[in-house]
């Protein structure tokens, strides 16, 4: 069961607000996370992946910590960036870098890239 309470939000008095609703958006891009894996453990699976075509570049994929009021899926640690805006970023890092390994990346951690990247 959802906790309803009373937040305040840019100085406005939020009353009733489910812990899950609003307050669940993602920091960068500010849409509802709805595929709640950190950035975390996340980039534990890119490396894996980035490794197995160039084992150096999978060394410069570093997680990105924000906190925030969802939960990890997988650790159950706080996360406030979505799948999507944090897998954008790893894809534009390796595309300037080796072209192959972001064309394989981008078909296994895709979360609506090539929809947003047209």
């Amino acid at each position: 069961m959802l906790v309803k309470q009373n937040k305040v939000v840019n100085g406005w008095q939020q009353e009733g607000v489910s812990e899950q609703g609003v307050f669940c958006r993602c920091i960068d891009c500010q849409e509802v996370i709805s595929n709640p894996v950190c950035s975390e453990c996340l980039s534990e699976q890119m490396k894996v992946m980035v490794r197995e075509i160039n084992p150096k570049l999978a060394d410069e994929i570093v997680s990105c910590d924000v906190e925030g009021e969802t939960r990890c899926l997988s650790c159950g640690k706080r996360m406030g960036l979505c799948a999507h805006c944090y897998s954008k970023d790893v894809y534009e890092q390796l595309l300037e870098k080796d072209k192959d390994v972001a064309e394989e990346f981008l078909s296994r951690f895709d979360f609506e890239l090539r929809v947003s990247l047209l």
